[in-house]
């Protein structure tokens, strides 16, 4: 039987050596600011590290700021209702919910939404001609005791 042989991090190692191909991209006219020994000598005399966060950092109370959440859910159920129309409807309109919602809210595409069967047409009463009675109106029955 063979003996089986463990890789450790203390056995031997294979070198990779690898050969760049074509013009660097490296710049290196930052390799001054990027060492860590000036970095280390700068924050020495100033006490600062330079290259670190630049912004001011504000602080506040949050906590009633719901803006990207509740538009991350519009656009979240724009889509899944979006994807809830037939194939057919999702395709003229390049499978893109944006383009369909373009559409959808523009007033005039009124009659072409209801044409798809994606608007309800509106409900128009019809108007009844109004009957004139002969008969004379009755006085209301008296009301009996208890009512």
């Amino acid at each position: 039987m063979a003996k089986m042989v463990f890789k450790t991090g203390y056995g031997e190692r294979e070198r990779v050596k690898t050969e760049p191909k074509g013009e660097s991209l490296t710049q290196q006219h930052f390799a001054h600011e990027a060492d860590v020994r000036n970095i280390i000598k700068q924050y020495d005399k100033t006490g600062l590290i330079a290259n670190v966060q630049k912004g001011v950092a504000q602080y506040g109370d949050y906590s009633e700021v719901n803006e990207y959440r509740e538009a991350l859910d519009l656009v979240n159920d724009a889509n899944g209702m979006f994807a809830d129309l037939p194939a057919e409807l999702r395709e003229m309109f390049q499978n893109n919910a944006g383009t369909f919602l373009e559409f959808a809210t523009n007033p005039e595409n009124n009659q072409k939404m209801i044409e798809l069967g994606l608007k309800e047409a509106p409900y128009v009463q019809e108007e009844q001609p109004i009957q004139a009675e002969n008969k004379a109106a009755e006085p209301p029955a008296p009301l009996d005791k208890g009512e």
